[in-house]
């Protein structure tokens, strides 16, 4: 009978000690805020793809270009704690990159129950952030090391998995834009990416007026033909007329009327005549000398490295 009682007894503790261990089990190693921590460890590793593999993580119909792990920037991201409300776990994660910070809060619920004693979890609302980006200047930019374009400047409305930081820049050989950091915290977002010349640019926009004025002045007629420049006579011309710039415009870029086109707004400067002619009244000759005002603007387009100009009414 003790035998029997001795049994009985180690049962029941054993029994009590597996139900302990679930219980401690459930509440760290399989609860709510473990499964974030992994998630959020899962993002930090950039494994995507097993990311968008969880329950409830839907994208949806949004853009799936910024779910490239290149978009995102190298995050630190740690669980605050969590709550119940109904039979959704509100899980407070705070989140950042460099001087970049925020916080969010994920909503998991359970899902099902593995061996019919840990619970498994899904997310109650998917980890999705909307983030609508426009462009002006340039159809292209970058989110992080990802290159990405914008028909027409966009906008375009991404999915970004939450928590999680982006940013949004473009760099390239003559333009350029400000650094725009996104955090993603489950607030929709909108941003309009603002593509400028860069000093590059000006400058040979610059040096590309300057020599299609200066091919201008090398025609040597009255009315160079495609210039801006250009002087009638009376009189009859008896030497070839010789064309200097006497005051060089300065090359003012702005976006032209075509998205992504850029153009030399219109510039003023003069030019400067001399030419022999030969008065038709009295058959003198004499050296006729003006200073002849211009304006003149264009359309900017590219041939390899070299900008190449086109004049505009």
């Amino acid at each position: 009978m003790r035998i029997v009682l001795a049994w009985v007894g180690a049962v029941v503790v054993l029994a009590g000690a597996v139900v302990g261990g679930v219980a401690i089990l459930n509440a760290t190693v399989f609860s709510a805020s473990a499964f974030v921590q992994d998630y959020l460890d899962a993002l930090r590793a950039g494994r995507v793809t097993e990311v968008l593999d969880l329950p409830g993580v839907d994208p949806g119909a949004l853009d799936r270009a910024l779910l490239d792990a290149r978009a995102r920037e190298p995050m630190h991201a740690t669980v605050l704690g969590s709550r119940a409300h109904g039979d959704v776990e509100e899980v407070h994660v705070a989140f950042g990159s460099g001087q970049a910070t925020g916080e969010t809060t994920l909503d998991v619920k359970r899902i099902g129950s593995r061996f019919g004693l840990f619970p498994r979890w899904g997310f109650a609302v998917s980890p999705i952030t909307v983030v609508s980006i426009g462009v002006t200047g340039d159809a292209r930019f970058q989110v992080g090391e990802l290159p990405l374009d914008v028909a027409g400047g966009g906008p375009v409305a991404y999915a970004a998995l939450t928590p999680g930081t982006y940013l949004v820049h473009h760099e390239s050989r003559f333009l350029s834009s400000r650094d725009i950091t996104v955090l993603a915290d489950g607030r929709p977002v909108n941003i309009e990416l603002e593509v400028r010349p860069n000093a590059r640019f000006v400058e040979a926009a610059q040096a590309a007026l300057e020599a299609e004025l200066t091919a201008c002045a090398e025609q040597p007629v009255l009315f160079p033909t495609g210039c801006p420049f250009g002087q009638a006579t009376t009189d009859r011309v008896v030497s070839a007329p010789h064309w200097t710039i006497s005051e060089m415009p300065t090359a003012q870029l702005v976006p032209s009327d075509s998205f992504g086109i850029w153009a030399i707004d219109r510039v003023a400067g003069v030019a400067r005549l001399s030419v022999d002619v030969q008065s038709l009244f009295d058959g003198r000759t004499s050296t006729h000398e003006a200073e002849v005002p211009f304006e003149a603007s264009y359309l900017i387009g590219f041939d390899g490295d070299e900008l190449a100009l086109t004049p505009t009414p």
